[in-house]
C-alpha cells in the first residue's frame, strides 16, 4: 500500500501542506522584495538616465564643433550661428538651440529628476531657462578636456545656491550640490564628453583642479551659465 501525503481525517500537516506553505511564503516573499528593490533602484535610474543626457550632449557639442572649425557654441559669433554674443545675457537655453540637430530632442536637456523644469515638444518651442536642467559653460573647448562643459544645475557655494544667471567658479569658495535633485549628488560633463558623478567633496575637488588648469594659461573667469 502506498503511504498517503496527508490524512484530512485525522487532521494531519502532510508533506503536500508544508510545499503547498512553502511556496506561498515564497511567493510573498519575492512580490515583497520586487516591491523594495524597484522602489530602491529608481533614485539610481534615474541618475544613470541623467548621466545618458550630459553624454550626448557632451557628443553634440562635439559633433557641433567638428562642423564650426573644432569651436563650440559660445566661441562662435551668432553672425555664424553661435551664441558668442548672447553669453552675457545668462540665459543657457541658446546654447543648446543652436545645436538642435546634434541633440535630436529638448527631452535630453531635462535631467529626469528635476522637477521643477520641464521639456517642451520641440526645438522651436524652446524660448527660456524653464525648460533646461544643465549649465553651460561658454569658455569649454576640446583642447581642455578636463575643463567643465554642463552639468546638473544644482550647484551651491557655500551651502547657498546658485541663482539663475552668470557665474565665475571662484578659488576661494567651497562648492556643493544642493539637496535639488539628485540629493548633494551630481553629474558634469567634461570638455572630451566624459560624465562624472559627483558627491560634495569629489565636485569640490574637481573644481579646484578646473581651476588650476585654466588659470595656468589664461586670466580670464571661468564662467557657468545656470539655467
Amino acid at each position: 500500500m502506498k503511504p498517503c501525503l496527508s490524512s484530512p481525517e485525522r487532521g494531519d500537516f502532510g508533506l503536500l501542506d508544508l510545499l503547498v506553505m512553502l511556496i506561498a511564503v515564497a511567493a510573498v516573499a519575492l512580490v515583497g522584495y520586487a516591491y523594495l528593490n524597484t522602489r530602491g533602484s529608481r533614485p539610481k535610474a534615474q541618475q544613470i538616465n541623467c548621466v545618458n543626457n550630459l553624454k550626448q550632449i557632451g557628443l553634440s557639442y562635439r559633433l557641433w564643433g567638428g562642423d564650426n572649425g573644432e569651436k563650440y557654441p559660445a566661441n562662435v559669433s551668432t553672425n555664424a550661428g553661435g551664441t558668442m554674443e548672447l553669453v552675457p545675457s545668462g540665459f543657457a537655453f541658446p546654447n543648446f538651440l543652436v545645436m538642435s540637430n546634434e541633440l535630436g530632442t529638448p527631452k535630453i536637456i531635462i535631467c529626469p529628476e528635476d522637477k521643477k523644469r520641464s521639456y517642451v515638444a520641440g526645438f522651436d518651442l524652446l524660448k527660456s531657462d524653464a525648460n533646461v536642467s544643465y549649465f553651460t559653460v561658454p569658455e569649454a573647448d576640446e583642447s581642455n578636456a578636463e575643463l567643465w562643459l554642463s552639468g546638473d544645475r544644482n550647484l551651491a557655494t557655500n551651502t547657498v545656491a546658485l541663482k539663475p544667471g552668470l557665474f565665475t567658479l571662484p578659488t576661494n569658495r567651497v562648492m556643493s550640490w544642493t539637496a535639488q535633485i539628485h540629493k548633494h549628488k551630481g553629474n558634469i560633463a567634461l570638455s572630451d564628453g566624459s560624465v562624472q558623478q559627483f558627491n560634495d567633496a569629489r565636485l569640490q575637488q574637481s573644481a579646484t583642479n578646473v581651476m588650476r588648469i585654466w588659470l595656468a594659461t589664461t586670466n580670464a573667469p571661468f564662467r557657468l551659465v545656470i539655467p
